[in-house]
């Protein structure tokens, strides 16, 4: 009897870049150990930092996550296009864009995240290290077919459940640099899209681990998705460039 893998174990692929992707968001989320002066107070040097590449600032409320009767402050960043942003809030700060064109563009700005907010956190780790991609694939001819691995819809595909309104589902599992999460899917309300959710993590990580770790998480999310998508995704997808990436 052949022992099963013990993490995620996808077909190798050379590293490229495409002249085009599908992904809606991007985004990389440090968590920290609570600062609670920041429960109180604006991180006005965090801000006075970046403020030349963001320099849009705004202040929200929004409801604390498994607990919506309760709120947090979030302190947002805002690059001038506003297709960047930083959120701050007392235990943890994120990179976030809606422009995603590259990883080594992503890249550096969250190295420049990390040397210019590490002073002010005070900490030598990371309680938590996350980078997630959505991609959104817009099924252009009405069937799944060729848009998606069709281990992954087969028995949407088959008529097995019959019509349905929402089509999603959500695999979590280990991965040679942490955990991962993987979602995919149809929503009732956006029955022209396909999801492809990737969300890769780690916890209790040195700060001088971050990119090497996030570089490997972006490479393990790139075999993911060569894996999970169809020909006609990789047809759109254009033309591939050789791409090198940092250690």
């Amino acid at each position: 009897m052949t022992d099963k893998p013990s993490y995620l174990t996808l077909p190798s692929a050379e590293r490229t870049r495409f002249e085009k992707n599908f992904i809606k968001t991007a985004v990389c989320e440090l968590r920290f150990p609570a600062l609670l002066e920041f429960e109180t107070r604006p991180p006005v040097e965090l801000q006075r930092e970046l403020r030349k590449d963001f320099p849009h600032y705004e202040r929200q409320q929004q409801p604390v996550p498994f607990n919506e009767s309760e709120t947090e402050v979030v302190h947002r960043l805002r690059s001038k296009k506003g297709d960047w942003l930083i959120s701050f809030k007392p235990s943890s700060i994120a990179l976030q864009t809606s422009r995603y064109t590259h990883f080594e563009e992503f890249r550096a700005q969250l190295e420049t995240v990390i040397n210019k907010s590490s002073p002010l956190l005070d900490t030598d780790f990371f309680t938590r290290v996350g980078l997630r991609y959505i991609n959104e694939l817009h099924i252009e001819d009405g069937t799944l077919e060729g848009w998606i691995r069709q281990d992954l819809i087969a028995p949407a595909v088959e008529g097995v459940y019959g019509p349905v309104e929402r089509f999603v589902q959500e695999v979590r599992g280990k991965s040679q640099w942490g955990k991962y999460t993987f979602r995919h899917g149809v929503e009732a309300n956006k029955a022209d899209f396909y999801t492809v959710d990737f969300d890769f993590w780690d916890e209790n990580v040195e700060v001088d681990r971050v990119l090497p770790m996030v570089t490997e998480f972006n490479k393990e999310i790139f075999l993911f998705f060569l894996w999970a998508v169809g020909p006609k995704v990789m047809d759109r997808m254009g033309k591939t460039i050789p791409e090198e990436i940092k250690k």
